[in-house]
């Protein structure tokens, strides 16, 4: 058995390191005494130091073994011993922070298609034996797709809808504080006056810097993911290189993936890119775990890559979609949250640039709204299900393959009963258990889609 890499010790220091300030903080903001503050400090530092320690044997006694697969032994007061044989792991991700870079360390999370929430298997490697892994699981090499610069610093932008978001409330509140400095500085009068139109300007102002950093900061964090993204296909497995600082290796047995997603924003759409991730069982139980495999591309580069990345996965057309009456119920929503910024612009003042903000954003739910309305629809065939449905500020196209889909049904509101519309929701096995649903489509030509997969899968 191997001892686990040094940068073990750190990741699981971490979180006593915190101990050691106490001290500080207890002679800042306490009015105790010398000598109270002195025997608490050294209490502390003493706590510290034997969490610290525990952690240092925990280490020492640690140990690996890579043969046909995974032994990890770990714990102290409680021994476990994790086995993952090498057939069994359904993902393996491996990482590299700048931190792990400097020690030579990597990451190990070790997933295989049970039900835990947590990785099966976590090791830190050298990167001699990380390299090992990786070698073992990439032998066979086959097609690789790699993002370009200008669709990620397109994704990046538009990371989100709310990102823009940000960057329209900003001039707004800008515009705001100063409004306020103006109205309140010739109506007010006193300490009062000079404190309003000299402190809320300056407020205003800072939140919309804050706001613009917020999406600078995004920008950053999702560029750095974005750029430099690689996608491999590797015999029956997926390979997905990403990160700029933080390296991350992923392998995906492509037998576990359960469905396969399109998402575009209303910006994104101006641009004609496509973000598309996959669901696979045991990989995204993890925090940040992000299973895109291509992060943005147009159409026509993004059929030769998914022919490439995935040329045995199934897919259908979508072709039962709402009738031209539905438009309505898809509209009334947004519409009815445009209206309601009528009400700050009726009140004035400041009030207005509020209702400037709320009435972009109805309208860009609503186009949102209208897309998908066009988009939507609902598609079984022998091999798959295929929906299209629009939620919140995106548009989204799912195909799943037929043996997976272990739940859906048809409901109906009583004005869809009127109307013979229906909502259909499908959900599927997967780490994350979505909910995928499309509404008012005709209800006779659903139920008929519904029953061929249920009488397909009995």
């Amino acid at each position: 058995m191997q001892r686990p890499h040094l940068s073990y010790l750190y990741y699981d220091i971490k979180k006593w390191l915190l101990l050691l300030l106490l001290p500080f903080f207890r002679a800042v903001f306490t009015n105790q005494n010398s000598v109270s503050v002195i025997l608490s400090s050294l209490r502390d530092v003493t706590l510290a130091a034997a969490l610290i320690t525990y952690s240092v044997i925990k280490w020492r006694k640690a140990g690996y073994a890579l043969k046909d697969g995974l032994t990890l032994d770990h714990g102290l007061l409680i021994h476990r011993r994790v086995r993952v044989m090498a057939g069994d792991a359904a993902s393996i991700e491996m990482e590299r922070s700048p931190l792990m870079w400097l020690l030579g360390g990597r990451r190990i999370r070790i997933n295989t298609a049970g039900l835990r929430r947590r990785a099966d298997a976590t090791i830190y490697l050298s990167e001699k034996s990380a390299s090992v892994m990786a070698g073992n699981r990439s032998k066979l090499r086959g097609n690789r797709v790699s993002s370009h610069v200008l669709p990620a610093i397109v994704l990046s932008a538009s990371s989100s809808n709310a990102a823009l978001g940000l960057l329209t409330l900003a001039p707004a509140l800008r515009q705001a504080g100063q409004i306020l400095g103006r109205e309140f500085s010739g109506e007010v009068y006193g300490l009062l006056n000079r404190f309003i139109s000299l402190g809320l300007p300056p407020l205003f102002d800072i939140t919309a810097n804050v706001l613009v950093l917020g999406w600078c900061f995004a920008f950053a964090r999702t560029f750095s993911r974005t750029a430099g993204f690689t996608t491999e296909r590797s015999g029956a497995q997926l390979h997905l290189k990403s990160g700029l600082l933080t390296r991350r290796n992923v392998f995906i047995d492509c037998s576990r993936i359960t469905t396969m997603e399109l998402r575009q924003t209303l910006f994104m759409r101006v641009f004609r890119l496509h973000t598309v991730t996959i669901t696979a069982a045991g990989y995204g139980r993890e925090k940040g775990a992000r299973p895109v495999i291509i992060p943005a591309a147009r159409p026509k580069e993004l059929c030769s890559a998914l022919d490439s990345l995935l040329p045995d996965y199934p897919t259908c057309p979508a072709y039962v979609h709402p009738p031209l009456k539905a438009i309505m119920g898809y509209s009334i929503p947004p519409l009815v949250f445009t209206l309601g910024s009528f009400v700050p612009l009726f009140i004035g003042g400041v009030w207005a640039m509020l209702a400037a903000v709320w009435f972009l954003i109805g309208i860009w739910w609503l186009l949102i709204r209208l897309t998908g309305y066009q988009r939507a629809g609902f598609g079984v065939s022998g091999e798959a299900v295929t929906m299209r449905y629009s939620r919140g500020l995106a548009l989204y196209e799912i195909h799943v393959p037929r043996e997976v889909a272990d739940y859906i049904h048809i409901s109906q509101a009583p004005w869809q009963q009127s109307g013979g519309t229906c909502t259909v929701e499908l959900r599927c096995f997967g780490e994350k258990r979505r909910k995928h649903r499309v509404r008012a489509l005709p209800y006779a030509q659903t139920r008929k889609l519904v029953e061929l997969l249920i009488n397909g899968k009995s």
